[in-house]
């Protein structure tokens, strides 16, 4: 990434900017792989939809917790603002709309978080406080009004990642294509196992209609990155693309794992969903690597042999 030792028009070097994102997903990273073990507890719990008392729950800390919200609000807002700030320049050469679309997801995305998040500790909190004696009225994390904002990052997200292919000249080989079909099939088919294998069945309420939602939304994302990792592999000018490209995917294995957790929780059985999963840093990850690639996009637009670029 030597393309990033210039100062960018803003006065932050881009190489800074950088290297402070590489930073970030460092000490997350850590943050998630060595602190992520449950160890406040065991509290007795009886849910008002279980039968018996629930014995051995053990849970995360607040403080860890906390910890896992604060790194992704840094890294939503760092992606956001560097996403928007592209929209804004009138010499971004790959598109305002494609970082208009990803800069209203992300910053979506981080509102039905914070929201999420709140109501996350509102649940635990509730549970640990009813302890034996039984705890009614819990609040629900999903689905939930949270829901309404991830609706509206899968729309923007999905916009924005088809701007950056819809009208360009690919040029790829028909093995490439078969690659992307490939990978588009096993998209699917993982999806369709954490919707519906993982899911309990073809049920089809809200919950379920918003996993389909989410999953369409999620392969979608698997395929457009995969056709731009394929298409901008060579050369420093597609670097951008190649970031947005492993963005997507990285997007995909978080919310497939998210998928997955919540459909296989189970209360009754002292297996809550519990926010801070070490799989959930791919979500962290995601943001920083759309927030590098908004940072070398600007750069690379602001300098006079920027137009090189393969379109």
């Amino acid at each position: 990434m030597s393309r990033a030792k210039s100062p960018s028009p803003t006065g932050i070097p881009t190489q800074s900017i950088i290297w402070a994102a590489i930073g970030w997903a460092t000490l997350a990273l850590m943050f998630y792989l060595f602190l992520s073990a449950p160890t406040d507890g065991p509290h007795i719990i009886k849910p008002e939809e279980c039968n018996k008392v629930v014995k051995d729950l053990i849970v995360r800390p607040n403080w860890y917790r906390y910890g896992t919200y604060l790194f992704q609000t840094v890294a939503i807002a760092f992606s956001g603002i560097l996403c928007l700030r592209n929209w804004r320049s009138p010499k971004i050469i790959s598109g305002r709309n494609v970082w208009l679309g990803l800069g209203l997801g992300i910053l979506s995305w981080g509102i039905g978080n914070l929201i999420f998040g709140y109501l996350d500790f509102q649940y635990q909190s509730g549970l640990i406080a009813g302890g034996a004696k039984g705890a009614a009225n819990l609040v629900k994390t999903f689905p939930s009004i949270a829901d309404i904002f991830f609706t509206a990052t899968y729309v923007f997200l999905s916009w924005g990642m088809a701007m950056s292919v819809i009208g360009r000249r690919l040029n790829l080989y028909p093995k490439q294509w078969g690659v992307v079909g490939a990978v588009g099939f096993i998209g699917i088919g993982l999806a369709a196992y954490v919707t519906f294998g993982a899911g309990g069945g073809f049920t089809l309420d809200t919950g379920k209609i918003l996993n389909i939602v989410y999953a369409l939304g999620d392969i979608w994302l698997l395929i457009v990155a995969t056709i731009l990792l394929l298409a901008f592999w060579g050369g420093k000018a597609a670097q951008s693309w190649r970031l947005l490209g492993s963005a997507g995917i990285a997007m995909f294995f978080s919310d497939l794992w998210f998928n997955y957790s919540i459909n296989i929780s189970d209360i009754c059985k002292a297996k809550p969903y519990q926010s801070g999963e070490p799989a959930e840093f791919f979500w962290i990850l995601a943001f920083i690597l759309w927030g590098m690639a908004a940072a070398l996009e600007f750069d690379l637009s602001s300098r006079p042999t920027g137009r090189s670029r393969r379109s």
